[in-house]
């Protein structure tokens, strides 16, 4: 079960329907309600969310900076509510998306998914010093090759770090990667290729 999951929607319809769905699901043991994210620094004093369920059109890479995640290990896991067009990229940022038009159940199924998620990231290690290395370069949009010979290692190397890297985070597409490094403090993005 989550501890908490904050939903992010300027409607408040959006987020008094999803946290309807997610109390008749009790998958959660509290709920978090924002209009945007620049409310994020008030609400959660006490507790970081496990799980963000966002509006992709108030989720932008420069606004993650606004987040204010307590140094950990613990990554929340971010899924975009849509219910209007999104582009390939933005839909990318997210570890998931529910659409509006879902039935109850199949938002429960997704999120109940993701649960298992959550406990694995929360049991993963910290990425090495090394490993940070590999992803920062990777984010810049260097090859394998590249991060090799910039690092002076081979590239049978740079390869076993970046599958550790997706072992450890469980993330696989560089954008997630991206707003992993964002939200762990590992890059920033001025450092993040386009």
């Amino acid at each position: 079960m989550f501890k908490l999951i904050a939903v992010i929607d300027r409607s408040r319809i959006i987020r008094e329907g999803i946290a309807a769905i997610l109390r008749e699901g009790n998958i959660c043991q509290r709920i978090g309600s924002l209009e945007n994210l620049d409310e994020w620094r008030f609400a959660f004093k006490d507790a970081d969310p496990d799980l963000i369920i966002v509006d992709p059109h108030l989720w932008h890479k420069n606004d993650i900076k606004k987040l204010k995640i307590r140094e950990s290990a613990h990554r929340p896991i971010v899924v975009g509510i849509i219910y209007r067009y999104c582009d390939r990229e933005t839909l990318g940022l997210f570890d998931e998306t529910i659409y509006i038009t879902d039935p109850d159940e199949a938002i429960i199924d997704k999120l109940r998914h993701l649960q298992k998620y959550s406990s694995d990231t929360a049991k993963a290690q910290s990425l090495t010093a090394r490993e940070k290395d590999v992803l920062r370069l990777l984010l810049q949009g260097y090859s394998n090759k590249e991060v090799a010979d910039r690092l002076v290692i081979s590239p049978h190397t740079a390869i076993a770090h970046r599958k550790n890297i997706i072992e450890k985070t469980g993330i696989r597409s560089l954008p997630g990667l991206a707003v992993y490094a964002l939200l762990n403090n590992i890059s920033d993005i001025n450092h993040i290729s386009k």
